[in-house]
């Protein structure tokens, strides 16, 4: 797995019509909502009493702010990174790694009439731009089909209705995701009672296989819906909550540090992981790396982190590699270059 490395978790642009001061509040409220949002993905947080105080003193989380004029007036926010957090845990969350999967969305919209469109990168109706805003908002790369000579001549509106798995992989192999996400927009039972619209999602990532449905009265919402969910499920998986009280010492080992500097490499991306309070390489041989880290969280959670990076490769975390000094086994890594 190869996923999105996130930058400016922390910052948000919020569109105003003035540089007034009651305005601004409102707008920064709106900013810290959105951090929250995208740095935990967790919809729940945002009610915690905790984080309805922090609104109150929004200014106390704020690093700097400034004001842009593109095609409208934009206030930029930056926050205190480390307040944000301290603020999730609080709030019974925690934070999601800027490591995030990339994730394909295969997409069929059926209208009142039953006629089923395959949406894709070009297509610019409500649904899908409400898809690729919830997107963005809540931190998840995700990447719509071209749907070009290529895709149709492999994969046809009835295979991705029908979930016909192998042909809706073999198209997926050019676009490099993740995790496959099929999803079908079509009208609700009405004994249901839940609203005239209904989608399903399936989301395949790596060994990971979730289903859900979402429902509501406006179609052009279902996008967002999916999105919601979607980022709920992943995030509650890569969340790294750091409420623990106690600190754990946990080892791991990897292959290809054949360099000082990729021993600093290494220890940097180890440090950049939520609640990693402290990486240093303990034992080197034959471009064998061994590196203790002081944990804030349970090392399982950083394994899941570490699953979404770039260069850490696993190669055994079944922990079957015994440390250079006789300690308890770890689990083993590969260095991969850029």
């Amino acid at each position: 797995m190869a996923a999105i490395e996130l930058t400016q978790l922390y910052q948000q642009r919020i569109p105003v019509a003035t540089q007034n001061a009651n305005e601004r509040t409102d707008a920064l409220q709106t900013a810290l909502k959105g951090t929250l949002l995208k740095v935990s993905g967790d919809t729940q947080a945002l009610e915690h009493d905790a984080v309805r105080t922090a609104l109150k003193n929004v200014r106390d989380y704020v690093v700097q702010y400034g004001y842009q004029q593109d095609e409208q007036l934009v206030l930029w926010v930056q926050f205190d990174a480390q307040k944000i957090n301290r603020l999730l845990q609080q709030s019974g969350s925690g934070v999601w790694s800027n490591l995030r999967p990339l994730i394909l969305v295969w997409l069929v919209s059926e209208n009142e009439q039953l006629q089923r469109e395959l949406i894709g990168s070009s297509d610019e109706s409500i649904l899908t731009q409400q898809l690729r805003n919830a997107a963005q908002e809540r931190g998840l790369p995700i990447r719509l089909p071209l749907l070009d000579l290529n895709d149709t001549m492999t994969v046809e509106v009835v295979d991705v209705w029908a979930r016909f798995n192998d042909r809706i992989q073999f198209a997926s192999a050019r676009y490099l995701p993740d995790g496959i996400v099929v999803a079908r927009v079509y009208q609700a039972d009405p004994t249901l009672q839940k609203g005239r619209w209904q989608a399903d999602w399936s989301l395949d990532l790596g060994e990971l296989k979730w289903r859900g449905e979402v429902f509501s009265d406006d179609r052009d919402e279902m996008g967002e819906l999916i999105i919601a969910a979607l980022t709920q499920e992943l995030a509650q998986r890569y969340r790294i909550d750091s409420s623990i009280e106690q600190t754990n010492r946990w080892r791991l080992a990897v292959d290809g540090v054949d360099s000082l500097e990729k021993a600093i490499q290494v220890e940097q991306l180890l440090l950049s992981l939520p609640a990693v309070q402290a990486a240093q390489l303990v034992g080197y041989q034959q471009y064998r790396g061994e590196f203790e880290l002081l944990l804030q969280t349970a090392p399982a959670r950083i394994m899941q982190a570490i699953d979404l990076s770039k260069s850490l490769r696993p190669v055994n975390q079944d922990g079957a590699e015994e440390s250079l000094d006789g300690t308890p086994m770890m689990p083993l890594y590969r260095w991969i270059e850029d």
